[in-house]
C-alpha cells in the first residue's frame, strides 16, 4: 500500500529542485530592487541600534573620565597633604 502511493505520488508531483535566492538572483528570475537613497534598514525597526550603542559608550567614557578626573584631583590634595605634613615635621626636627 506504502509503495503504491509513493509511486501515485512521484507521478503526480514534478521534481522539484533546491535553489537558493543568490541562484534565483543569478538566473534573473528574482530582480533586487534599487536601494532607497538616505535610507537603512534600521529606520524601518523605529530606532538606530548603531546610534544607541555609539552614544551609551560615549556616554560610558565620559563618566569614566569624570571618575578619574575626580580621583585624581583627590589623589593630588592627598600628595600635597603628605608633603605638607613630611616638611613640617623635617623643619620641625631641624
Amino acid at each position: 500500500m506504502r509503495d503504491d502511493l509513493d509511486e501515485m505520488l512521484e507521478l503526480m508531483l514534478p521534481e522539484m529542485q533546491a535553489v537558493s535566492t543568490q541562484a534565483l538572483r543569478q538566473a534573473g528570475a528574482v530582480s533586487r530592487l534599487p536601494q532607497m537613497p538616505g535610507r537603512s534598514v534600521d529606520s524601518f525597526f523605529m530606532t538606530n541600534y548603531r546610534a544607541q550603542e555609539a552614544a551609551q559608550y560615549a556616554q560610558a567614557i565620559k563618566m569614566a573620565y569624570a571618575e578619574k578626573r575626580q580621583r585624581d584631583i583627590i589623589m593630588r590634595a592627598k600628595a600635597r597633604a603628605a608633603a605638607r605634613l613630611s616638611q613640617a615635621i623635617a623643619e620641625y626636627r631641624a
